[in-house]
Protein backbone atom coordinates (compact mmCIF):
# COMPACT_ATOMS: atom_id res chain seq x y z
CA UNK A 1 0.00 0.00 0.00
CA UNK A 2 1.99 3.36 -1.06
CA UNK A 3 0.44 6.94 0.50
CA UNK A 4 -1.84 9.25 -1.70
CA UNK A 5 -2.12 12.73 -1.99
CA UNK A 6 -5.78 13.79 -1.08
CA UNK A 7 -7.10 17.36 -1.75
CA UNK A 8 -8.93 18.89 1.43
CA UNK A 9 -12.80 19.63 0.69
CA UNK A 10 -12.76 22.32 2.99
CA UNK A 11 -9.44 24.40 2.36
CA UNK A 12 -8.39 22.56 -1.05
CA UNK A 13 -4.90 22.22 0.38
CA UNK A 14 -3.41 18.91 -0.34
CA UNK A 15 -2.36 16.72 1.89
CA UNK A 16 -0.80 13.09 2.45
CA UNK A 17 -2.39 10.07 3.65
CA UNK A 18 0.15 7.70 4.63
CA UNK A 19 0.04 4.10 4.12
CA UNK A 20 0.59 3.38 7.32
CA UNK A 21 -3.03 5.37 8.13
CA UNK A 22 -5.06 4.21 5.51
CA UNK A 23 -4.20 0.44 6.85
CA UNK A 24 -5.52 1.95 10.13
CA UNK A 25 -8.60 3.17 8.77
CA UNK A 26 -9.61 0.26 6.83
CA UNK A 27 -8.63 -2.09 9.81
CA UNK A 28 -11.03 0.22 11.89
CA UNK A 29 -14.15 0.35 9.04
CA UNK A 30 -13.56 4.19 8.32
CA UNK A 31 -13.26 5.64 4.86
CA UNK A 32 -10.78 7.94 3.51
CA UNK A 33 -11.12 11.26 5.03
CA UNK A 34 -12.07 14.09 3.23
CA UNK A 35 -10.48 16.67 5.55
CA UNK A 36 -6.56 17.63 5.93
CA UNK A 37 -5.60 17.06 9.74
CA UNK A 38 -5.79 21.06 10.54
CA UNK A 39 -9.44 20.95 8.57
CA UNK A 40 -10.13 17.29 11.09
CA UNK A 41 -9.11 19.34 14.29
CA UNK A 42 -11.02 22.69 13.64
CA UNK A 43 -13.97 21.34 12.68
CA UNK A 44 -15.97 21.21 15.39
CA UNK A 45 -14.49 24.40 17.06
CA UNK A 46 -16.68 27.75 16.55
CA UNK A 47 -15.50 31.03 17.00
CA UNK A 48 -17.35 32.43 20.10
CA UNK A 49 -20.05 35.19 17.95
CA UNK A 50 -20.94 31.66 16.71
CA UNK A 51 -20.80 29.36 19.59
CA UNK A 52 -24.53 27.73 18.83
CA UNK A 53 -24.19 26.36 22.57
CA UNK A 54 -23.32 30.24 24.34
CA UNK A 55 -26.51 31.75 24.64
CA UNK A 56 -28.66 28.23 25.06
CA UNK A 57 -30.32 29.35 28.36
CA UNK A 58 -31.50 26.87 30.80
CA UNK A 59 -35.36 26.09 30.67
CA UNK A 60 -37.74 27.47 33.59
CA UNK A 61 -39.49 24.54 34.77
CA UNK A 62 -43.26 25.57 36.12
CA UNK A 63 -44.02 24.87 39.13
CA UNK A 64 -44.86 21.14 39.54
CA UNK A 65 -48.08 20.31 41.75
CA UNK A 66 -47.76 18.43 44.69
CA UNK A 67 -50.01 15.14 45.50
CA UNK A 68 -51.17 17.72 48.44
CA UNK A 69 -53.01 20.23 45.73
CA UNK A 70 -54.79 16.77 44.25
CA UNK A 71 -56.10 15.71 47.26
CA UNK A 72 -58.08 19.08 47.75
CA UNK A 73 -59.80 18.83 44.69
CA UNK A 74 -60.93 15.71 45.41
Amino acid sequence: MEDKIITCVQCNDSFVFHAKDRQRFISLGFDEPTRCPHCRKNKFKHPKSEDPWKNKGRKKHSRRKNSRDYDDAI
